[in-house]
């Protein structure tokens, strides 16, 4: 599977009562998914969104601790 992304990728992760809800790419869909969320868990649930940042892995950026 290809992807478009190219990182640093920026994904959105909304959370219900501290529990994973769902996760998008678009920054726009947010709102409505954090509707949906107090929808499915009522008006008394924390909802919260949160930004999960992924970078590519550099091998070199990587401390030696095999010694």
């Amino acid at each position: 599977m290809k992807y478009s992304f190219k990182p640093p990728c920026k994904i959105y992760v909304v959370v219900a009562n501290g529990q994973p809800f769902f996760s998008v790419a678009n920054p726009c869909t947010v709102p409505a998914i954090m509707d949906e969320a107090r929808t499915a868990f009522g008006e008394q649930a924390v909802i919260e969104a949160f930004v999960q940042t992924t970078e590519p892995y550099e091998p070199s950026a990587v401390a030696n601790d095999s010694k």
